[in-house]
């Protein structure tokens, strides 16, 4: 199977349904619980909009990445949450309500803050004159069609159909995770003889930016007074990002192939760091949750 075919018409149409997927487990009152616990919202919002972006242009400068590696940086980390953090939270304890809330918003402002972004990383990084054609209104289009619409539909269906919606919600949870691995596997397998070289290139800087964020996910919850639950969330919508999200920008709408590559890196390795911190939070689970949380302070 060849890669462009992977990008430009299996992905796009995998990850609309993934996104529908995500609709069927959503239902306005996702949107309305910002107003039941605004600081974790807001925490989570901000530290999703303003300190990933932020942390991936201190790690590509950092590690000195070309530029074409540093803007796939920078547009995997403007692509935070999904239904894999969900998926996450649900398994290792943390506030799944937060979590589905913050994927729920996020969703819907990201593709209006993706391609801004994206386009300022490619400037700076690649210079004025080396910037690859990225047309801002045709790129919000495509990311709303992708990724909030089918949102939307799926949101209908469960409001019309919750038994329907209800019995399709777990196949498509699970088709999102074969089908990232599987694209991932396909793009690996197309630049296996490459994929060494892309590690090296990229791999410190993936594994560095992807433990920074759910460590600093985990503290900046516990700094901020938020519950222990919640600060698990936290950690875990910073540091697993939407790595399908991130190939269709790098590899369908710019169509890059070495943008993609930290996008690979990072979605391979955010599965092994997040199962490990995970599993810490799970064995120290009753030292963790018996300290003083955001409510019995309050």
């Amino acid at each position: 199977m060849q890669s462009g075919f992977l990008l430009e018409i299996v992905l796009p149409i995998s990850l609309f349904i993934i996104m529908f997927g995500m609709g069927l487990s959503l239902t306005l009152k996702d949107f309305e619980r910002v107003a039941l616990f605004p600081k974790a919202v807001l925490v989570g919002l901000l530290a999703q909009l303003l300190l990933l972006p932020f942390l991936g242009f201190m790690v590509a400068t950092m590690f000195h990445l070309e530029p074409l590696l540093a803007v796939g940086l920078m547009v995997l980390s403007c692509c935070p949450s999904g239904p894999t953090s969900n998926m996450y939270s649900y398994l290792f304890k943390g506030d799944v309500a937060l979590s589905v809330t913050l994927t729920a918003l996020i969703s819907v402002i990201k593709p209006f803050t993706l391609p801004f972004l994206t386009y300022y990383s490619m400037v700076y990084f690649m210079g004025e004159g080396k910037t690859i054609d990225l047309p801002i209104v045709k790129t919000i289009l495509q990311l709303f069609i992708i990724t909030v619409l089918p949102v939307g539909i799926g949101m209908a269906v469960k409001n019309y159909s919750p038994k329907f919606a209800a019995a399709c919600e777990k196949p498509v949870k699970v088709f999102s995770m074969i089908i990232l691995f599987a694209i991932i596997a396909g793009l690996v397998k197309q630049n296996w003889e490459k994929m060494w070289g892309f590690f090296a290139q990229s791999g410190a800087a993936a594994l560095t930016m992807n433990c920074i964020c759910i460590s600093l996910g985990f503290l900046l919850g516990l700094l901020l007074r938020l519950s222990r639950t919640q600060a698990v969330t936290i950690a875990f919508e910073l540091g697993i990002q939407n790595g399908t999200t991130a190939l269709l920008v790098t590899g369908t709408i710019l169509q890059v192939p070495t943008m993609t590559v930290v996008p690979i890196t990072y979605s391979l390795l955010m599965f092994v760091t997040a199962l490990v911190f995970g599993l810490f939070i799970l064995k120290n689970r009753r030292s963790i949750l018996d300290q003083p949380s955001l409510e019995r302070a309050s």
